[in-house]
Order: C-alpha cells, then sequence, then structure tokens
C-alpha cells in the first residue's frame, strides 16, 4: 500500500510546505482530493487506519455529493461535512480567466458559503482532514489556498501547490467520462478549463490585498474569529527540522 489512495486520482498531503522563517506546514494534518467515492477497501484502510483521517469537507454540491455518494468512507467512523461550492459554469471569457473569476465569485458572493468552510477547517486544524471536490483542483483549490495563505504559507508555494493538480487532470477528465454527470459537464465547457492556470492564484490573491489588504482581512470580514485565526498558523505548521 503506497502513500496516495489509487481510487482518489489527485490526492496529495500539503505538508512540508514553507510557511515563513524556520517553519514548514505539518505533514498528515491536511489533505486535498479530488471525489473520494471510488476509493479502494485498501484506500479507507490507508486514510482511515495509517493516516488517522477524522474530518472529510466535501465541497460538492449537495445533488452533486447526493448522486454520487460519499464512497466507501461513509462506512467509517469520520466526520463529513458536505459545504457545498458552485462548481464553475461556461462564459464567454478564456478558460483561464474563468478559474479566476470563479474564485473572485465564492470570494464576493453573500449566498457563497466560502466564509464557513474555511471557519470549519480552520476549527478543526490539527485534526487529520481532507478538503475534496469532484476533479480537486478548483473548489479545492480556492479553499486550500486560503487555508495555507492563513496559516502563513509562502504565496509561491502556494502557487505551485495549485500547478501540481495539471498533470493529474488528464485522469480526471478520463475517468469524468465515463460517470455521466461529469461527462455533461466537460460537454459544456471549454476543454482548457480543467487545466491549472499559472495566472489563478496570483490573481486571487490580488484581489484579496486590494479589497481586503490580505486574506487575513476577507476572513474577519466573513465574521471568522480573530482568536480563531490567531491560532491557526500553529496547529498547521511547525518549526524545520535542525
Amino acid at each position: 500500500m503506497g502513500d496516495s489512495p489509487v481510487g482518489a486520482l489527485n490526492f496529495r498531503d500539503l505538508g512540508g510546505l514553507p510557511a515563513g522563517p524556520g517553519r514548514r506546514t505539518r505533514r498528515g494534518v491536511l489533505f486535498r482530493s479530488d471525489t473520494l467515492q471510488a476509493l479502494t477497501d485498501d484506500d479507507v484502510a490507508l486514510l482511515v487506519d495509517r493516516l488517522g483521517l477524522e474530518v472529510v469537507i466535501d465541497l460538492r454540491i449537495g445533488d452533486e455529493a447526493v448522486q454520487q455518494g460519499r464512497g466507501p468512507l461513509v462506512g467509517r467512523d469520520v466526520t463529513y461535512l458536505n459545504a457545498p461550492l458552485r462548481e464553475a459554469e461556461p462564459n464567454d471569457e478564456p478558460p483561464a480567466r474563468q478559474a479566476l473569476l470563479f474564485s473572485l465569485m465564492h470570494l464576493e458572493a453573500p449566498t457563497s458559503v466560502l466564509g464557513s468552510v474555511i471557519r470549519a477547517a480552520a476549527a478543526f486544524a490539527g485534526r487529520p482532514t481532507v478538503v475534496h471536490c469532484a476533479a480537486g483542483k478548483d473548489r479545492t483549490g480556492l479553499v486550500v489556498a486560503l487555508l495555507l495563505a492563513l496559516a502563513g504559507v509562502d504565496r509561491a508555494a502556494i502557487v505551485a501547490d495549485y500547478l501540481a493538480s495539471g498533470p493529474n487532470m488528464d485522469a480526471v477528465k478520463a475517468r469524468f467520462a465515463t460517470w455521466p454527470r461529469y461527462a455533461s459537464h466537460m460537454a459544456t465547457v471549454a476543454p482548457e478549463l480543467y487545466m491549472a492556470h499559472e495566472p489563478t492564484i496570483p490573481g486571487l490573491f490580488e484581489a484579496l490585498d486590494g479589497r481586503y489588504g490580505g486574506v487575513r482581512g476577507w476572513a474577519l470580514a466573513r465574521g471568522i474569529d480573530e482568536g480563531l485565526l490567531d491560532r491557526f498558523p500553529a496547529l498547521l505548521t511547525e518549526p524545520e527540522a535542525t
């Protein structure tokens, strides 16, 4: 059994990222992934028994999560939170711009649950948690970028993590082509929307800086407790080994 579940095609541990002078993100506490509905029994054993997974934050919209299912983790004692973020919808913008506009929409929309997602993930910090959507690229990428930024992770490392989803998208698209819901979505959007575009996360940070003075300002504007934000970096990061 390896370190990544074979039934998830875009899974990774977010440990080891530089988080300011002398600090790195802790391993084994925050993971990101594509959908977990196709996990094998061995995958479940890896996640729960070896990695100690306690929390699943599922960003798929309600009917999507119900229709596609939670997969075999439903049979294990793992806390499950469905925090629905809408999928990207087709429009006339270039695909790279569409990905950024998708993130900005959730950042600003009063009906988006993004603030609640970040509050919940920060409250679970330090407990092994996986954040996932369907492809694990944009909805998950947005949430992860905000969490890592709040933890003090270097922005270049956050961008690199987002781009790390790119090489996995061919396998994700091949799988989606066999699942009717996602095959239908792929048929309505430009193929490039399933790529990881380099300007997406820098554009997100530019908007956060310009509109809120940074990610912490956005979190405070969304009513996230200042004490929780103060505690969060120490729970997600640790000193580098000397």
